[in-house]
């Protein structure tokens, strides 16, 4: 009886009950796609910060750190047996070492890095590197990324001369060859980066044998004069981004709350001012104030409801289309997050189903909050419209 009132309470109020439904479901709407968003956000970042340079974690020459490149030529070692004997799609053995190019006159300070043409852990573009021999001959070939090229103004055939210090601390230069320039989707091993066969850097730099790190696919337990670096220690700068723009989706999300929720509460508080002699009739026939109270909140959960199914049906075909499309991030071109794609939607159950009960209760609670002094209105004052002034 209680539900059937609500509900042609609800039908009776027209355009009011559309508009509440209406924002109640777009609230729902938009919060969903926001951390879904965020969530397709941080899957895409990580993803390519796996694929392209962190791989299950790296075994580090004890003392290697890359943030400290005066000290990588210090730190360099033989690849134990254990890391060796593993196939080439679960390892990269990587060198870097200090150099500087001469683009157009000009100085250029890069990292030179030096991977396994035949590993298949990391998905890097460096195909181009792989039909030159092991010995080098005339010119030294490299791969440089978009951005990189960008920076120095240098293409594909192009020439340039590149200096470097051999482990002996003797300096010296050799023209290098740009085989390819190819797109990267982490900019961290791209922008100021030339990559280099391994065996050809090792043997420029007089390292036979040594590396600076293996990126592995799985932990292999303690090495020997290595250091483990998990991918929470890698992507600790990424993480912590990722978490502050995480927190910041949690202010978006109350103030979509707060509005959605002042709404409802706006309409109700309406609704027993213009609605006291109905009220009052009520009361006067004998029916409990705590009944009436339960009739105005049931329309609160009508709300709700309907607005639920709402968002369904204004949900789907909007997350159907904009899975096609995806939102573009080229403009995070010249920062140092690791997403150069689109981003799609990346679905979490547990939010979902979070964000709409909670929705749902904020409605039922903001429709009962108005109504609360009904149980302590006089119903002659309510049949004469003049309880609630």
């Amino acid at each position: 009886m209680l539900i059937q009132f609500a509900i042609k309470n609800f039908l009776r109020q027209g355009l009011r009950s559309i508009l509440n439904v209406l924002i109640t479901a777009i609230t729902i709407v938009t919060v969903i796609f926001n951390l879904s968003l965020l969530n397709g956000f941080q899957a895409r970042a990580t993803l390519n910060m796996v694929k392209t340079d962190v791989a299950g974690g790296h075994y580090r020459i004890a003392g290697f750190d890359l943030l400290s490149p005066t000290e990588w030529e210090d730190h360099t070692g033989l690849v134990p047996d254990s890391l060796k004997a593993l196939p080439e799609d679960q390892k990269a053995e990587t060198l870097i070492l200090q150099g500087q190019i001469f683009p157009n006159n000009r100085l250029y300070p890069v990292q030179m890095r030096g991977v396994g043409p035949g590993q298949e852990l990391l998905d890097l573009p460096l195909q181009g590197l792989k039909r030159f021999p092991e010995k080098i001959t005339d010119q030294i070939p490299v791969v440089i990324g978009t951005k990189m090229a960008e920076r120095t103004h240098l293409k594909q055939g192009d020439s340039v001369v590149l200096k470097w210090r051999d482990k002996f601390g003797a300096v010296d230069a050799r023209d290098i060859l740009v085989v390819d320039v190819v797109k990267l989707l982490n900019p961290r091993v791209d922008e100021g980066m030339v990559w280099l066969r391994l065996d050809h850097l090792q043997d420029m730099a007089r390292r036979e044998g040594e590396v600076s790190w293996v990126a592995v696919e799985l932990f292999q337990g303690p090495v020997p004069d290595m250091e483990f670096h998990s991918v929470d220690d890698l992507m600790k700068d990424l993480l912590i981004l990722l978490k502050n723009d995480r927190r910041n989706s949690i202010i978006l999300w109350i103030i979509l709350m707060f509005l959605a929720g002042i709404s409802v509460f706006n309409t109700q508080i309406l609704n027993v001012f213009k609605r006291q002699k109905e009220i009052g009739t009520l009361l006067a026939l004998g029916v409990e104030s705590k009944q009436v109270v339960r009739i105005f909140t049931w329309e609160g959960a009508v709300t709700a409801g309907i607005s639920v199914v709402v968002a369904g049906l204004i949900a789907v075909p909007l997350f159907m289309w904009f899975q096609t499309v995806g939102l573009d991030v080229s403009h995070l071109e010249e920062s140092t997050i690791p997403v150069r794609d689109a981003i799609f939607l990346e679905f979490n159950p547990f939010e979902i189903f979070y964000s709409i009960t909670v929705v749902v209760a904020l409605t039922i609670l903001v429709a009962w909050l108005p109504v609360r002094k009904i149980s302590h209105m006089d119903p002659t004052l309510a049949l004469r419209g003049k309880a609630i002034t």
